[in-house]
Order: structure tokens, then C-alpha cells, then sequence
């Protein structure tokens, strides 16, 4: 390969606040390891944080709403000048159809960041329509044909890649997996101000099913005697109400719940905690996929414990990189605070090792890095 830089153009109505840090990560990486990349994007549906809310708006809104976007967006593609790939950033399970009607246009490869699966997310995983319902039906084909439309498929892990390729028949040499990456501006390792007074566990969530906030309740429950472990629940979604609910039913006075929080706050709050929670969910989707909040326990040089998963194994090593607990089990989660608390060494060794792991292969640079071996493979190819 010579030189010349290779050049994308970044599509679509993606994401790009601090909280979807994964766009943050494909476009900082690739432009740190000497790609030029021009964005051409709308932003759809700004004032929401969580995506699959703005879904559940209904057809008929939801498409004026995307035709709206879409002709702003086709203005600014017709004044871009030549590139060599069209990237279609996250979320952009219809975005990737305009992408594909245009490259009967500009001939250029298609790299869909496919992120996660509509189908998977919104009926398998949070239940939101039934397995049978024709929405189902509609969100099956749109990650099936979402897919064809590229020439390469971005996800975060082998195991998400394999879900892909039974579910919607696909073939694996159409994707690579790609690590979320963080938002580093933020996410980045600080001293404590000072120690606390008691062991602070924090987990920031969504309140979707495969987070696991009932076996978090359950493990506080069970550890509610000792009044120096203290637990802190920042977020709100899906199952809030019920995991309220809870939480009274239980009387727990060891767990504090906090609303979202300024994006800097929750990291600031973050870093001063003991440990940092994963996910424990038992969905099938929890056992393929890594979440943010678990790089961001690496970036920051935190311990972290999360579910033990194939996903998870992908990447980290149970007892070196973080400590991993049966999915589901509140007695094992319960027993890995307890291990942490009474243990600063292994604190200290889980944290520094799941640090150095992130610098090696989660930051915007070595995604950009592997983003970017791809591509150029896919050019001598052609």
C-alpha cells in the first residue's frame, strides 16, 4: 500500500453525544492512524438518549421525521468531494439503505457499524414486542438486509458476529469485530481525592434486561449486615419502576439510587467508587456482548467485576483483567465484592492489569488500527 491517505466519508444520522461513544471511537481512531475522515451526518432524534425510546414514536412520525433528515443529508453528500469508503456510523439500520442506493452512484465499499441487532435489542432482549408480532417480522428483515447492504460489518465481538450469521443467515467473512471504545476525553485515569469511609460499589445503567439490576438488589440484600459495603445505582429506563419497587420490598438501606447525571459527573463519581459493576443479566444478548461501562472501568483503571460470559472472555481474563461472576447469581456477585473489599492487592492488581489491557487494544487507536488493516486489505484485494 502507498502513501496516499485513505478517505472516508462518515454517513449518516448517527449518534454523536458524549453518552454513544462508540462514533467518537471509529472517527478519532481512524483519523489518528492517518485516515481522512470527513463526516457528512444529521443528527436524528438529538433529544433523546436512548434510541430505541425514539423508536417506539410509531411509522408514520418516525418516517417524516427520517425524510426530513435524509434530504438535509443528501444536500451535504452531493457537495463532498471523492473518498474511498462510505462508513455508516451507529445507529444506522436505515441509514444503510440510502448508503446503498447512493454506491449505485460512487461505486465505493460500504462499512456498516452495525452496533447491535434491532430484533435482538427490541424483542428478544427487552421485550418490547412479542417473537410472533409483525413488528418482529419487519425488525428481522432490516438487520438481515441492513447487513447485505455493506461490504463489511463492524460489532463488538466474535460472539456477536456469530448471533449475526445464524440468526439472519449471513456470512462471517463479512464482519470484523471492533472493541466500543470509550470516550476518552473523559474516561481516563485520576487519583482519588479520598478514601471512603465505607466500600462504595457503583453500577450506572439503562434498566434493561440483560444489566441484571435485580441480581445487583439481590447481592445487597445478602450483604446488607455489613455496614461498611455501600451500594450506588445511577441511571433510569426500562425496568426502573420494578427495581424501585424491589429495593422497598427489601427495605435496603445499604443502596442509594441516583437519576442520570451530567455525563462528566458520572464519570467523577465513577472513579471515586471501590469498584465499578459489569452486567449480570441473563439474557442471551448479556452473554455476547461487552458493555460500555466495562471499558470504561478499564480506561479509568478501576477494578470491575462483571458477568462471565463468552463475550467477556474475548477480551479479558477472569482474576487478571477484572473478576467475572456467574450470570444471574447473586451469592457469587456477593462473594466477589467481599473478595475485592478485603483485598486492596487484588484491587490494585485487577485494576492496573485491565488498564494496561485497554491502552493495548480498546483505544481509539488500536479500533482505528484494526478498522484500518481491514480496509486497506479490502483495497489490494480490489
Amino acid at each position: 500500500m502507498d502513501e496516499k491517505k485513505i478517505k472516508i466519508v462518515y454517513f449518516g444520522t448517527y449518534s454523536k453525544g458524549e453518552e454513544y461513544a462508540r462514533n467518537l471511537a471509529l472517527i478519532n481512531g481512524l483519523r489518528k492512524v492517518g485516515a481522512e475522515v470527513n463526516e457528512c451526518h444529521i443528527e436524528l432524534w438529538p433529544e433523546h438518549k436512548d434510541k430505541m425510546v425514539a423508536v417506539k414514536k410509531g411509522i408514520v412520525r418516525n418516517g417524516i421525521e427520517l425524510l426530513k433528515a435524509y434530504i438535509k443529508l443528501l444536500i451535504r453528500y452531493f457537495k463532498i468531494d471523492e473518498f474511498d469508503f462510505m462508513f455508516v456510523g451507529y445507529i444506522g439500520q436505515i441509514d444503510v439503505f440510502l448508503a446503498g442506493f447512493l454506491k449505485l452512484f460512487h461505486k465505493k465499499p460500504i462499512i456498516f457499524d452495525a452496533f447491535y441487532s434491532l430484533y435482538d435489542t427490541m424483542v428478544k432482549d427487552r421485550g418490547l414486542y412479542s417473537v410472533n408480532s409483525i413488528m418482529a417480522k419487519i425488525l428481522k428483515l432490516i438487520d438481515r438486509w441492513s447487513a447485505k447492504c455493506a461490504d463489511l460489518v463492524l460489532l463488538d465481538t466474535k460472539e456477536h458476529i456469530r448471533y449475526f450469521c445464524e440468526e439472519f443467515g449471513l456470512m462471517e467473512e463479512k464482519f470484523l469485530a471492533v472493541p466500543l471504545g470509550v470516550d476518552e476525553g473523559n474516561f481516563y485515569p485520576r487519583e482519588k481525592e479520598e478514601d471512603n469511609p465505607v466500600f462504595e460499589v457503583l453500577n450506572y445503567s439503562s434498566y434493561i434486561p440483560l444489566h441484571g439490576l435485580e441480581v445487583i438488589l439481590q447481592s445487597a440484600e445478602l450483604l446488607k449486615g455489613h455496614k461498611d459495603i455501600h451500594w450506588t445505582l445511577i441511571g433510569k429506563g426500562q425496568l426502573y419502576p420494578e427495581i424501585r419497587r424491589m429495593a422497598e420490598e427489601m427495605a435496603l438501606e445499604n443502596v442509594s439510587f441516583i437519576d442520570w447525571v451530567p455525563h462528566k459527573e458520572l464519570v467523577e463519581r465513577a472513579r471515586q467508587a471501590d469498584v465499578l459493576l459489569g452486567i449480570f443479566g441473563k439474557t442471551e444478548k448479556a452473554s455476547r456482548v461487552i458493555p460500555y461501562k466495562a471499558y470504561e472501568a478499564l480506561a479509568l483503571a478501576m477494578p470491575l467485576i462483571t458477568g462471565d460470559s463468552p463475550a467477556v472472555r474475548e477480551l479479558m481474563e477472569d482474576g487478571k483483567h477484572c473478576l467475572l461472576s456467574k450470570m444471574g447469581d447473586a451469592k457469587a456477585l456477593a462473594e466477589k465484592v467481599i473478595v475485592l473489599k478485603e483485598n486492596p492487592e487484588i484491587r490494585k492488581s485487577i485494576a492496573n492489569n485491565g488498564h494496561k489491557l485497554f491502552l493495548e487494544r480498546c483505544t481509539w487507536e488500536a479500533i482505528g488500527r484494526t478498522i484500518l488493516n481491514k480496509l486497506e486489505e479490502m483495497v489490494v484485494k480490489n
